[in-house]
């Protein structure tokens, strides 16, 4: 079987034919004398030169789609970032506190009146953590989270159950996702407060039950 020479070509108009294995140590050569960032500048150079041509409209077509992948990347950081520090948040009360919900209450007023929003808030969200399970209306369990204490206490109080929730997470922005607070972010946790030491917990089937039997109205 005949051997297909290596196809020559030339290394520039007018020099002289080369074959491929030469060509390939010359090339070589040539990557070998350059700095380390001319070879990243080499290397992005023939990137983008493959990319022009996969990529619709040339140029124009990659400039598109690199503000599309930015403005993307922007977004997923946007919504990602409270989410993950939701994942990762801590109980609402310490499983050491001993505080009340009037000295949490208290606290929160101080540090209002002092123009720090956030820790007020911080400090009125524990209020009705407390409040609540000093009221029995949530068992005392350490280690809860504010999506948890949310969720067992908006199914004790339906009529309040959005603004728990809404709370709760204000809660978890400020103390974890860096988020500041705000005067109207503190007020609502104020009216919030006074909705649950005023609210009824809801009955369960059993006890509804019990009062019609009877006779009691419900």
């Amino acid at each position: 079987m005949t051997r297909t020479p290596p196809r020559p070509w030339r290394l520039a108009a007018g020099g002289p034919l080369v074959d491929r294995r030469q060509g390939q140590r010359l090339a070589h050569r040539e990557l070998s004398e350059m700095s380390f960032w001319q070879r990243i500048l080499h290397w992005l150079s023939r990137l983008l030169d493959g990319a022009t041509g996969a990529v619709p409209h040339g140029w124009f077509g990659l400039i598109v789609l690199a503000v599309v992948l930015a403005a993307v990347v922007v977004l997923v950081l946007f919504w990602v970032r409270p989410a993950r520090a939701r994942r990762a948040a801590q109980a609402v009360l310490s499983s050491d506190s001993s505080k009340t919900a009037q000295a949490f209450r208290q606290a929160a007023e101080r540090l209002a009146a002092a123009g720090d929003y956030g820790a007020a808030i911080v400090e009125g969200v524990r209020a009705i953590a407390a409040e609540l399970e000093q009221r029995g209306i949530v068992p005392p369990r350490p280690g809860r989270t504010a999506d948890e204490l949310a969720f067992e206490a908006g199914r004790e109080l339906p009529d309040i159950a959005a603004d728990l929730r809404a709370v709760m997470t204000l809660f978890d922005d400020i103390l974890y996702g860096d988020k500041q607070g705000t005067e109207t972010g503190y007020r609502s946790v104020v009216g919030l407060d006074a909705d649950v030491r005023s609210a009824r917990p809801a009955l369960a089937p059993a006890d509804v039950t019990a009062m019609v039997g009877s006779g009691a109205p419900p």
